[in-house]
């Protein structure tokens, strides 16, 4: 008698197991696949290039580069601001524009991934080189404009958020989780006595995991930190990413619904087969 009530003990923990580990399948590949692998997050900020937000976050820097330089020639300084500026605002849609927003990302992805608090830090020279070109063709007079020797620039510092490098330690483990909860699922209803039971157990609990994944896609902004989610250049792309992580895991969730609904409707139509049969058989 022991022994049974342990093996039902077993298969039920085995089922919530299952239940956890489906729950936390969804948003982990998710995860994996966005924010921990590096094109899959240079994917979905992409087309941030084209905000005017963030346009500037790259152009001004690198007008203030050209400003910024006491080496300028007092002749072209006054008329210089104005053709910089027009300079800067040409790069955006070009190659080389593209190029240095991939790079700012490239950082910024590895910033986050770093224990401690980051810089984001990209080299704007190609920008720089490109505004002081345009502007030499521009100015009234023939004049060849000083070159910075350095110009790295600090878009941003990225707070220490050490849940992201866990994230990415634990990320293998993302695509397993699934398997996991398949194993357990099937363990529970080989040890369980009352396996209709169990199948219904185990619908319960898809349905669960389904509705715990949902609340998750609906309240992860509550779940960031304000140091994170309200920083300058950080905090709209945190954003961006909080709103495909929403609707990301919770189209996923369906398949957990779906599972839920046909383990649940199947442990109902054993029961029903089972006394649809008990009262056919003769007294």
């Amino acid at each position: 008698m022991r022994v049974a009530i342990l093996r039902d003990l077993l298969a039920v923990l085995l089922a919530l197991g299952a239940t956890a580990l489906a729950a936390l399948w969804i948003p982990a590949v998710w995860v994996q696949h966005n924010i921990v692998d590096e094109q899959g997050f240079l994917a979905i900020v992409a087309p941030l290039a084209d905000d005017a937000r963030f346009q500037r976050t790259l152009t001004d820097p690198a007008v203030d580069q050209v400003l910024g330089d006491e080496r300028v020639p007092p002749i072209v300084a006054d008329t210089l601001t104005p053709i910089a500026k027009d300079q800067a605002s040409q790069l955006t849609g070009t190659d080389m524009y593209a190029s240095l927003w991939t790079s700012a990302m490239r950082e910024f992805h590895d910033a986050v991934f770093t224990p401690g608090a980051s810089d984001v830090q990209v080299d704007l020279m190609p920008a720089v080189e490109r505004i002081l070109s345009g502007a030499e063709d521009a100015l009234p007079v023939r004049v060849s404009l000083p070159r910075p020797d350095n110009a790295t620039v600090t878009l941003a510092r990225i707070p220490d958020v050490p849940l992201l490098p866990r994230a990415a330690q634990l990320a293998p483990w993302a695509s397993r989780l699934l398997p996991g909860a398949l194993i357990a699922a099937a363990l529970s209803l080989l040890l369980a006595r009352r396996r209709t039971m169990m199948l219904l157990l185990l619908g319960i609990g898809a349905i669960a995991a389904g509705i715990a994944v949902q609340m998750l896609g609906a309240r992860i902004s509550d779940l960031v930190p304000d140091s994170v989610d309200q920083t300058v250049f950080v905090g709209p792309i945190v954003q961006v990413l909080e709103q495909r992580f929403s609707a990301g895991v919770t189209d996923q969730s369906v398949w957990l619904f779906g599972a839920g609904a046909v383990l649940t409707a199947l442990g109902i139509a054993v029961i029903v087969i089972r006394r649809l049969r008990a009262t056919r058989e003769p007294a």
